[in-house]
């Protein structure tokens, strides 16, 4: 397998402030699929830069066929910042896309992306979801035949695979500007992997998800082949938040990846001075994917989040 590096300007850095996109470029032998893998879309989810390297590590032994383009670290001023966002511009990269070549730092990073998928057939994009399981989380689809090719490749990851929640609440959020739901529309399988992580590097989060990567990477071929008549249409779980209806200090009782029923309680909210103010709790049976990681909420803020079972709709 040969590697050759692959650095993208976008515009004229002082050296010390470099904002280029830089990675490494895998080709085998043998043709076969063109698959992005890109890390660290906001700069606090590090666990996915380290993901990508381990995978680094594998892909000689695994991949022989096609060709894998890793960039470990796209938004690289927030990564130094240890922030979320595109650090001045306090913009969220991940709802920008398509992006422009000529507005801010955000677009234009979401642009160099954008062109970089024309040259590529699919995207796996990772982060991290703090303190979670890792899961791997599907967008919208408008085509059925592409939604059911993704689905089959996510399972691959041999991690739980979980629908975005319904989009009249992620559009509210600017989900339908993400960077997978955009190489969706462009009729590309696209999926996001969420790790475990918070500012710093997990160990063993970035570990899973280099095999989970690895798994998706080996089956990737196969989303070439004729479909099967029979098969799940859409991801069983479906992405569910519980927000705070209180401000204070949350204590979580369970941990992510415990199964909780309808109701069940997940935590309390207590005020400053230990009094209970109210309890977070399940709104309906799942698995829970992620519990906040900061202690400290405020109204409204997201305590934590459940995969749900998807309702089908009566024929």
């Amino acid at each position: 397998m040969r590697r050759q590096p692959l650095e993208i300007s976008l515009g004229n850095d002082d050296p010390g402030l470099s904002t280029a996109l830089r990675g490494w470029r895998y080709r085998a032998s043998k043709r076969g699929p063109r698959i992005l893998v890109t890390g660290a879309v906001h700069g606090d989810e590090v666990t996915s830069s380290a993901a990508l390297w381990h995978t680094a590590e594998q892909l000689e032994d695994w991949i022989t066929a096609g060709s894998v383009t890793l960039i470990p670290c796209v938004n690289v001023l927030a990564v130094r910042a240890s922030q979320r966002q595109v650090p001045l511009e306090n913009i969220d990269l991940n709802r920008r896309f398509p992006g422009r070549p000529d507005g801010l730092l955000a677009d234009r990073i979401a642009h160099a992306l954008a062109g970089l998928l024309e040259e590529h057939d699919a995207l796996i994009d990772v982060h991290t979801a703090g303190w979670s399981v890792p899961f791997v989380l599907l967008d919208h689809f408008a085509d059925s035949r592409l939604e059911r090719r993704v689905l089959r490749w996510a399972a691959c990851s041999a991690l739980p695979v979980v629908a975005e929640m319904p989009a009249e609440i992620s559009n509210l959020q600017g989900l339908d500007r993400s960077w997978s739901a955009w190489a969706v529309r462009q009729g590309k399988p696209a999926v996001t992997m969420e790790l475990s992580g918070f500012h710093a590097i997990d160990h063993v989060g970035a570990h899973r998800g280099a095999t989970a990567i690895i798994n998706m990477l080996n089956a990737a071929p196969d989303l070439s082949d004729r479909l099967p008549r029979q098969g799940p249409a859409a991801a069983p779980w479906v992405r569910r938040a519980i927000c705070s209806d209180w401000g204070g200090l949350f204590e979580a009782e369970r941990r992510p990846g415990d199964h909780v029923g309808a109701g069940e309680r997940i935590g309390w909210v207590r005020s400053l001075t230990g009094e209970p103010l109210g309890a977070i709790k399940a709104p309906e049976a799942g698995l829970l994917l992620e519990i906040q990681p900061l202690s400290a909420l405020h109204v409204g803020m997201r305590a934590a989040t459940v995969a749900v079972e998807r309702k089908l709709r009566p024929r």
